[in-house]
């Protein structure tokens, strides 16, 4: 196992995870790479003024605003950076990487640059108004290599 690839976002559940990846990364002697994925690019937006003839609701899609994204991406580093403090002392082969985009997606997109394991914490949303899929469960059906999966 070359490559590891370690989906972060600061919360426990990544933190669990990234603790776990950097233990195989000294075991097989891997290099690591820890992604922030900051925000998505767009904004979907639900009005019921936007009804279609059928009385289905219609999304627009606006792009977010560029001082919002901005603002994402600092966050991320900033994250990003109170992390690679406390990791760069324990392991040396490391590099962290801050995108923006959909979670899922994203994290996929950069596991095909010859990843050989995806680490990613498993956070259950439950909200009867929120039907999203969960980031983990996505990235698990559209991987192109293992993912391990923190509790």
């Amino acid at each position: 196992m070359k490559r590891i690839l370690v989906a972060f976002d600061g919360l426990e559940e990544s933190k669990k995870a990234l603790s776990i990846a950097l233990k195989l990364a000294t075991f097989f002697d891997s290099q690591v790479t820890v992604l922030n994925v900051a925000g998505q690019s767009i904004v979907p937006i639900v009005s019921s003024s936007l009804s279609s003839h059928t009385g289905e609701s219609q999304g627009v899609i606006y792009p977010l605003p560029e001082h919002m994204r901005d603002m994402m991406v600092k966050e991320a580093m900033k994250i990003l950076s109170e992390t690679k403090e406390d990791v760069e002392k324990t392991w040396s082969k490391i590099d962290f990487a801050v995108v923006f985009g959909d979670a899922a997606s994203e994290i996929v997109k950069e596991a095909k640059k010859d990843y050989d394991l995806i680490v990613i914490g498993y956070r259950s949303i439950h909200s009867p108004i929120l039907s999203l899929g969960n980031v983990a469960e996505k990235v698990v059906k559209n991987a192109p290599c293992s993912v391990l999966v923190i509790r």
